[in-house]
């Protein structure tokens, strides 16, 4: 089989990619359900273990897929601490171990060099785990932290997308798409430049936890009623004008007057909240 090299800078349907490994490993579960219909113990042991430490291996660098999906989606990444994609090749190489020795009967040497092939050729074609930190080295004292609140953003930016399904009110999800938009936008540029968190955290603390807090409660209810659906539009488009407002404050490096727009807005919700 024909392998292209991992280069490392895209994830290369790696979904897809990982779900092969599942189709490489039907053999052995076809041969231990034989196996076990056929009354042979030994064999059924032995196709069962191989195929279970090859599914776990699976498994394991299943994980390592999502979290170089998740570093390469982030321009702003720290290197995963714990490498499942080579522990999966490992794995998956002793898993090929037991399947030559004890399934098939090969030799020592042969089953130990296939194990050996199986683990570099995985390697080879899903490469390795993500080993560098994606960020200036001058900047890593403040790294952990702004990657942290940058995941907590996306986190309720996650969740204000799935509550925007359940409106039917095509003026709140056009709003809502806005202010996520936005939003976005804020993250992006913590990615860009971590030292500009100090500057925004005080806004995705208070603005965007508001936000959630008040969309969800106003979605949980099946009938609202007409004038609490409209003060509910009009919040959104105050809101709206307080992002575009406070964007621009954060361009122009106007701490003061952005953290008075934040207040202002803390307070709106708090009075204005459904």
């Amino acid at each position: 089989m024909l392998a292209k090299r991992y280069d490392g800078k895209s994830d290369v349907n790696i979904n897809l990619k990982g779900m092969m490994l599942y189709v490489l490993i039907f053999p052995l579960l076809v041969a231990t359900f034989f196996s076990l219909a056929s009354g042979d113990v030994k064999k059924f042991v032995f196709n069962l273990s191989a195929y279970v430490v090859f599914f776990a291996g699976i498994k394991v660098a299943k994980k390592g897929f999502e979290e170089e999906k998740k570093y390469n989606s982030s321009k702003l990444s720290l290197a995963p601490k714990s490498k499942y994609k080579l522990k999966g090749a490992m794995i998956v190489g002793v898993g090929s171990f037991i399947a030559s020795m004890f399934c098939v009967e090969n030799s020592l040497v042969s089953s130990v060099m296939l194990a050996l092939a199986t683990t570099v050729g995985f390697v080879f074609y899903y490469g390795l785990d993500p080993s560098e930190d994606k960020v200036d080295t001058t900047l890593s004292k403040i790294l952990e932290d702004a990657i942290e609140v940058v995941e907590d953003v996306k986190l309720k930016l996650s969740e204000l997308e799935k509550i925007n399904y359940k409106f039917d009110n095509k003026e709140i999800k056009e709003s809502f798409r806005i202010i996520i938009n936005d939003i976005e936008g804020f993250v992006k540029k913590v990615e860009d430049d971590p030292r500009i968190l100090t500057k925004v955290r005080k806004f995705f603390k208070v603005y965007l936890a508001r936000v959630v807090e008040i969309s969800k409660e106003f979605s949980s209810y099946d009938d609202i009623d007409k004038s609490v659906e409209d003060r509910f539009v009009s919040l959104l488009d105050e809101l709206k004008q307080t992002v575009v407002q406070q964007k621009k404050l954060l361009e122009e490096k106007d701490l003061t007057g952005l953290d008075i727009q934040i207040e202002a807005l803390q307070k709106q919700l708090k009075n204005e909240g459904v």
